[in-house]
C-alpha cells in the first residue's frame, strides 16, 4: 500500500489538532453550590478573599465584569470566588459568559437565592447585584454593592493586602 505525501500532511495536520486540544486547559466553567458550600470555599481561604456576586441577567453585572477580570488577572496574590446568581439547572448562560469574557476562573452558581444565602456574605447585604466581599482568613474585612471601576477595585485591595 502506498501512502502520498498528501495523505502523510492530513493525518500530520489531524494528529496535531488532537494534541493541541488536549493539551488546551480547560475553560472555566459554573460549579453549582450551596450557601453551606460557599460558606466553605471561603473559610478554607488562607489568603486575601474576592468574593463577587454576579448574574448574567444583570446589566451592571455584565457592565462590570471586564473590570473584575482584570482586577483577577493584576492581583494573582488576590483568592477570587464568582457566585453567580443564575439559575443552577441552566448553566449554559454562565458558561458562554465566563467564556465571552475570558475569565480565568469559573463561578459557583447558588443553588438558592434567600436569606440564607444572603447571610452567608454578610448580615448588611440586601442582595442586590452586583455586590463584592473580602474575607482574610475567612474574616469579612470589606463589602459593597453596585457596580465599582477597576481603580476602585485596585485601591481597595491594594488597601487590605498592606
Amino acid at each position: 500500500m502506498k501512502i502520498t505525501t498528501r495523505v502523510i500532511a492530513v493525518l500530520s495536520l489531524g494528529i496535531s489538532a488532537v494534541l493541541l486540544s488536549a493539551c488546551k486547559p480547560g475553560v472555566p466553567e459554573a460549579t453549582p453550590a450551596t450557601p453551606a458550600e460557599i460558606a466553605s470555599k471561603i473559610q478554607s481561604s488562607k489568603k486575601l478573599t474576592m468574593v463577587h456576586i454576579w448574574a448574567t441577567w444583570c446589566d451592571p453585572c455584565r457592565d462590570e465584569f471586564p473590570e473584575v477580570v482584570h482586577v483577577m488577572q493584576n492581583f494573582p496574590e488576590l483568592d477570587v470566588i464568582l457566585v453567580s446568581g443564575d439559575d443552577p439547572n441552566d448553566p449554559a448562560p454562565v458558561n458562554e459568559f465566563l467564556a465571552q469574557y475570558e475569565s480565568p476562573v469559573g463561578s459557583l452558581v447558588s443553588t438558592e437565592l434567600n436569606q440564607a444565602f444572603i447571610e452567608t456574605f454578610s448580615p448588611k447585604w440586601a442582595g442586590s447585584l452586583p455586590a463584592t466581599f473580602f474575607y482574610r482568613d475567612g474574616k469579612l474585612v470589606s463589602e459593597w454593592e453596585g457596580k465599582k471601576t477597576y481603580e476602585e477595585y485596585r485601591e481597595t485591595i491594594e488597601t487590605l493586602l498592606k
